[in-house]
């Protein structure tokens, strides 16, 4: 099940002191997949940060991350039983140009998702300090699929929402960024900055940058005539939860109800 939590405050991360243990037998299944799907170097298996747990502590969300594998994640997406979920973290941005649309990644064709449409962003990862933080990991994501731009005009940047479960029981931190910056702009910003990539020989994360309308009615529609290929955290993110992901992602005020009572729409549950 998908649960979206709408946020104020950012979401801190927290180094698990034990390693994933996996079920026994099930890393060879990893290795078998990986060593099928990853023929002559397709994909890189890199680090991933996955949840071992979600609480809230003092208010504020408290995600406890351990390490594993590309593969994993890549076995466990495709795993029907879901006999080990790999909760990989990822953070992404829901960012709203000047002239109020809303830009959207159409993911690249050598990519392990190619044609899905979703937020810039990427998994979170320690930091060459040892630190883990999630909006510093947002930025620099956004900065290599987007390019540097879309960071130099910002105007505002904070987080707004959490994602836990779905199709891939990831955990989604999501910030809202407010770009100085029209459609048209950014457009023309990410396809020079794609241009670079490819002339330096490098492989862009998206082929496409979507701009949409950000209203419900236009959402919506695009959703519908987009489905299949948009994420699964989007249409219950910004149509189920469009009342409060509007005021959050176009920076409105919003009021923190209080902690005792523990209800309205910034009420935290464990996942």
């Amino acid at each position: 099940m998908l649960e979206i939590t709408f946020i104020n405050q950012d979401v801190r991360l927290v180094l698990g002191k034990s390693p994933i243990m996996y079920p026994d037998g099930y890393r060879s299944k990893v290795e078998t997949h990986w060593a099928r799907i990853s023929n002559n170097g397709r994909f890189f298996n890199g680090p991933v940060l996955a949840a071992s747990s979600v609480a809230t502590d003092s208010s504020r969300v408290v995600v406890e991350v351990s390490s594993t594998d590309y593969a994993h994640y890549l076995y466990a997406a495709q795993d029907r039983d879901h006999e080990f979920d790999c909760r990989a973290v990822f953070c992404a941005a829901a960012i709203v140009t000047s002239d109020n649309y809303l830009l959207l990644g159409e993911m690249a064709q050598h990519t392990s998702t190619p044609g899905q449409i979703q937020f810039p962003g990427g998994g979170v990862e320690m930091g060459a300090d040892g630190e883990l933080n999630a909006q510093t990991c947002c930025q620099r994501e956004v900065t290599e699929e987007l390019g540097s731009d879309f960071f130099n005009d910002v105007a505002r940047f904070h987080p707004f929402g959490l994602k836990c479960g779905g199709n891939l029981s990831t955990i989604g931190i999501f910030y809202a960024l407010s770009l100085d910056m029209t459609a048209g702009q950014a457009q023309n910003s990410f396809a020079s900055y794609r241009s670079e990539q490819l002339a330096a020989g490098q492989l862009p994360e998206f082929d496409h940058l979507h701009a949409v309308t950000f209203d419900l009615k236009t959402l919506s529609q695009f959703f519908r005539v987009n489905k299949g290929c948009v994420v699964d955290y989007l249409a219950p993110l910004l149509e189920d939860g469009w009342d409060e992901a509007s005021k959050a992602v176009r920076f409105c005020a919003i009021e923190t109800p209080s902690r005792d009572t523990g209800s309205g729409p910034y009420a935290l549950k464990s996942c």
